[in-house]
């Protein structure tokens, strides 16, 4: 006789079965959704509307007159901010025949020194730099002018935004916040609503992946949480920079094709902009200032072309060393008082900060502050003196560079409108 298993019968049933009891399931759902639909739980809910301030109130008529007087004053307040902005754009546009008069040669571009008061030429990488980026204005029909989005006044340069709209009226200039990954998402929308009220704005992030092509992009419109969108190594924004070219490629319904250039201050942004469009390393890049020393050029598709230029500082945009030291506009090494931007950095960053950042004693002023950050990293000169300088520079490569580079911002470098 044949011993039966003892394991138990297999739960297994026909396809016929489980496709019955998948349609009973389909039906009781749709039967229940009907009887929902009939009785109106199903949808939204419909909002309360406010009963307002009752007839048998007493002071009824003085509210009401109080509430349309603090209506029309905010109504007039907007106005009045509307207006103030509009007037400075306006008076931003006068100022272009004012600066007719004092309108200088190529190779007479000086600044005047803070310290003697003499008037000094730049040199010889400052001149051609300078002869660059006009020869991209004069080439271009579309200008980006690439901003930090961590201080967008401080990089945006007034006498390139002239130079493009003495150009001619046909070029048309555009801001580009780039870095927008650095920053709070609410500080990118104030920027972007304030901006846009002289120029056409667009946030931008370049792409921080490693391999020489397929970068990839990613589009706002299909992610699931905003947030998690900015941690991503993909480039974001591009999808609506190439759609607001293709619109200026566009004349009277007939393409055609356009020239792009990109300016703007020192370490910006302007060739990993490029790069990210492209998809592809097609110039270089890098953390220091003054990588790009010519005009290069970059087919982006068969109606657009994007002319890479070297990072400028003018007149206005740089002058001092401390404020081109702190924009990361000039290299380090090349400074020649490390200590005065230091000084601006002890007033943006707390204390605690930098004492818990640098492992270092409390200290009191500037200069005790560098010798407790050169003694903790060993910077020693001969006979065990302190080397300041070198101290200083190790600070301003934490600010540009580094690791602390964050947190140094966060606490007094965002400014929001």
């Amino acid at each position: 006789m044949v011993k039966r298993s003892k394991k138990s019968k297999s739960k297994r049933v026909t396809l016929k079965q489980k496709y019955k009891v998948l349609r009973k399931v389909k039906e009781h759902h749709k039967k229940k959704d009907k009887e929902a639909k009939k009785l109106g739980l199903k949808g939204k809910r419909k909002v309360e509307k406010d009963p307002g301030i009752p007839n048998d109130w007493p002071f009824k008529e003085q509210e009401l007159k109080a509430l349309e007087a603090r209506r029309a004053r905010a109504l007039e307040e907007l106005e009045q901010k509307k207006a103030a902005r509009k007037e400075r754009a306006k008076k931003r546009k006068m100022d272009l025949l004012e600066e007719d008069e004092r309108e200088q040669n190529v190779d007479e571009i000086k600044f005047i020194d803070d310290s003697t008061g003499t008037v000094k030429l730049r040199d010889n990488s400052d001149r051609a730099f300078y002869k660059e980026l006009v020869k991209v204005i004069e080439a271009s029909d579309v200008i980006l002018e690439v901003l930090d989005a961590r201080d967008p006044l401080g990089t945006r340069c007034v006498d390139m935004e002239k130079m493009v709209m003495k150009s001619g009226p046909d070029k048309h200039l555009v801001l580009l916040l780039n870095k927008i990954d650095l920053v709070p998402r609410e500080a990118v929308e104030k920027w972007l609503k304030y901006l846009r009220e002289e120029l056409p704005a667009v946030a931008f992030k370049c792409s921080t992946q490693e391999q020489r092509s397929n970068l990839g992009w990613k589009s706002s419109s299909t992610a699931a949480k905003p947030s998690n969108l900015l941690q991503t190594s993909d480039c974001l924004g591009a999808e609506t920079l190439i759609k607001l070219l293709k619109n200026y490629s566009r004349s009277h319904e007939i393409k055609k094709s356009i020239t792009v250039g990109v300016i703007g201050l020192p370490n910006v942004g302007k060739s990993s902009l490029i790069n990210s469009l492209k998809r592809c390393h097609v110039v270089n890049v890098g953390a220091t200032p003054g990588l790009t020393r010519s005009m290069q050029e970059v087919q982006l598709d068969k109606n657009v072309k994007l002319l890479d230029c070297p990072g400028v500082v003018m007149l206005r945009s740089g002058g001092n060393d401390a404020s081109i030291a702190l924009r990361n506009c000039k290299r380090i090494e090349k400074l020649d008082d490390p200590v005065g931007p230091v000084k601006e950095i002890l007033k943006l960053c707390p204390e605690r900060l930098l004492v818990t950042i640098y492992k270092i004693p409390s200290f009191q002023s500037v200069d005790e502050f560098l010798q407790n950050v050169a003694t903790v990293r060993g910077k020693l000169k001969k006979g065990g003196i302190v080397d300041v300088d070198a101290a200083a520079r190790i600070i301003l490569h934490d600010w540009n560079e580094g690791a602390h580079a964050m947190q140094f911002f966060f606490w007094g470098a965002i400014f929001s409108p």
